[in-house]
């Protein structure tokens, strides 16, 4: 290799580590490599505060009728965790409560889902995020009926704006009617 081909080796370090997002600094005898702060966290499109847009949520339980409830003040705070790929979100609906705790594996693209609400609803599952943000996760909750599963998703509308689907599913999956799901909007500090 000549000495003006090794000169220009640390240049085309920092152009390929300057695509993955990592600060470079390259001189003639030397590469220095750091993380950006312009990485962004995997979730960072949920941190923050939310809310039901116009209090609405919408259930069906018994596999026809639809009900739209009014839970005025509904609150959900996501926070991230001491990681850029797991977020804690806490929701205060009132008299029901609860916590959802996701965390993606990058290197197989899974995003995973435990969850706890009220005094008995455990939730585990798996899912996937797309390149948008949206969620899709197959959700298993221990108070209901043996062999069902839900599938939610989390669809992006706006940067300040998701609507979350929640439906449920039979063992051989097949739909059981049942379903709950809401918009969400960001409410900005004052």
């Amino acid at each position: 290799m000549r000495t003006s081909d090794f000169n220009a080796f640390p240049a085309v370090v920092c152009t390929v580590f300057a695509a993955l997002m990592v600060a470079c600094t390259a001189g003639a005898d030397d590469v220095s490599l750091s993380v950006s702060a312009e990485t962004e966290h995997t979730f960072h499109r949920f941190i923050g505060t939310w809310t039901l847009k116009d209090d609405q949520f919408q259930q069906v339980w018994d596999g026809e009728t639809v009900e739209t409830l009014t839970i005025p003040n509904h609150i959900t705070e996501c926070e991230p965790l001491n990681t850029d790929r797991s977020i804690l979100c806490q929701v205060d609906a009132g008299d029901f409560q609860g916590h959802i705790i996701w965390s993606f594996d990058a290197d197989e693209g899974v995003l995973h889902h435990l969850s706890h609400f009220g005094t008995s609803r455990l939730g585990t599952g798996q899912g996937e995020m797309d390149s948008g943000g949206n969620l899709r996760n197959r959700i298993r909750f221990t108070d209901e009926p043996a062999g069902t599963y839900r599938v939610y998703t989390y669809t992006w509308v706006t940067a300040d704006e998701y609507e979350m689907m929640s439906r449920q599913y039979n063992a051989d999956g097949s739909a059981t009617g049942n379903w709950y799901g809401g918009v969400f909007v960001r409410l900005v500090a004052d």
